[in-house]
């Protein structure tokens, strides 16, 4: 089949699940489906988070592929492993790598084109050890009270730049980003609300890498997202220690420039900010000690406008709105949801094809790295 962005690409999550899980079947994939019995879609439908094993079942080098971890953002994710599988992705695994795909993480977030779990949790802030007290973040509270206006109108907007202008002076522009974006534990109506206790799919991404990954030693890992302004190109962050061998694997893997600081901090249009509780980290410690990680959150640009702080917090101020505000049936509702489908997976064609494009050609990337490594294990085990 030839791939299109018609093919590819669907309208809602049902559609997106329906087209993957038909790939895989064809494709010989190993499936498993889990339902989440907390929440339901639009339709009152079921949710499910669906994986599918392409490979040998005893592969020692795994690359684990997720998407929809930010539920809105899943749209391009869905698209790029629907378009690997059907590419004929699976014969082209190098010796003793296989792909799992984890489709759907958060399936609420997706069926809603929400980023948020059904508890208004980010899931990647939640994956950390919830027994023990959580980072804090003291400056988000003095933010929290001009983000969450009763109704999103100019005048709403105004007094949130104005508050963050007031912030900046007092504490710097790079304090409001990191207040903002690291993650917060302490009002769970707010944003980056990491959550109390694990979510219902953090524990099941647990319960599949025990069960699918506990026999591997490598473990390649790509968590596909959308956001910053763009155009379909990519933006590689990787969580992996600095001077690490995880890290400089991966700059072999996508090239040294694609991790560089100076060459991420221009795409995404300031210094990266802090990050608490991601997936990535959860990974490695689900792992350890039997297993590396070597991978990074790779982004789709989606966002129309730079430099705007007023469309970009507009979004996040929308969602918030559905939630505690408003209703996802309010008059408002649809158009609302529209917008942010519109930041997170615009339907412009030359998006959509420049996802497949990309996407493609990381995957292509990566398993050309996994082959590699495959093969360094074997060499070391044979001395």
């Amino acid at each position: 089949m030839r791939i299109t962005p018609e093919s590819c690409f669907s309208e809602t999550y049902l559609q997106a699940r329906r087209r993957f899980l038909a790939a895989a079947e064809e494709a010989g994939a190993r499936i498993a489906s889990y339902e989440n019995p907390l929440a339901r879609g639009p339709l009152g439908h079921e949710l499910h988070l669906d994986s599918a094993w392409f490979g040998p079942a005893d592969a020692s080098t795994v690359l684990l592929n997720t998407c929809g971890t930010h539920g809105a953002e899943g749209f391009g994710g869905s698209a790029a492993q629907i378009a690997w599988i059907r590419e004929g992705g699976a014969a082209s695994l190098p010796p003793g790598v296989a792909m799992l795909m984890l489709h759907a993480v958060n399936p609420f977030g997706f069926a809603w084109g929400l980023r948020c779990t059904e508890n208004n949790v980010d899931l990647n802030r939640n994956f950390l050890d919830h027994s023990q007290p959580h980072p804090e973040n003291p400056l988000y509270a003095e933010l929290h009270p001009s983000l969450c206006p009763k109704r999103i109108d100019e005048n709403a907007i105004h007094k949130m730049l104005m508050a963050g202008a007031r912030f900046i002076d007092r504490h710097g522009q790079w304090a409001l980003e990191d207040a903002l974006s690291r993650g917060q534990y302490t009002h769970a109506d707010g944003y980056h609300f990491g959550g109390t206790a694990p979510e219902w799919s953090n524990l099941v991404i647990r319960k599949i890498v025990a069960r699918e990954l506990a026999h591997a030693p490598r473990i390649g890992f790509i968590d596909w997202h959308s956001g910053p302004a763009g155009d379909g190109d990519l933006i590689h962050l990787c969580f992996s220690r600095p001077g690490s061998a995880a890290l400089n694997r991966a700059k072999r893997w996508w090239g040294p420039n694609s991790l560089d600081p100076k060459t991420i901090e221009r795409m995404w249009g300031s210094k990266r900010p802090t990050r608490r509780g991601i997936l990535f980290w959860g990974l490695e410690e689900m792992v350890a000690p039997h297993a590396s990680v070597t991978g990074a959150v790779i982004e789709f640009r989606s966002a129309r406008l730079k430099n705007d702080p007023a469309k970009a917090m507009r979004v996040s101020m929308l969602e918030r709105w559905l939630r505690f505000e408003g209703s996802f049936d309010a008059p408002e509702a649809e158009g609302y949801f529209e917008e942010i489908r519109d930041d997170y997976a615009p339907r412009r064609r030359s998006w959509q094809e420049n996802v497949l494009t990309n996407a493609l050609s990381c995957y292509e990337q990566t398993l050309r790295g996994l082959g590699e490594w495959t093969q360094e294990g074997l060499n070391k085990a044979a001395d």
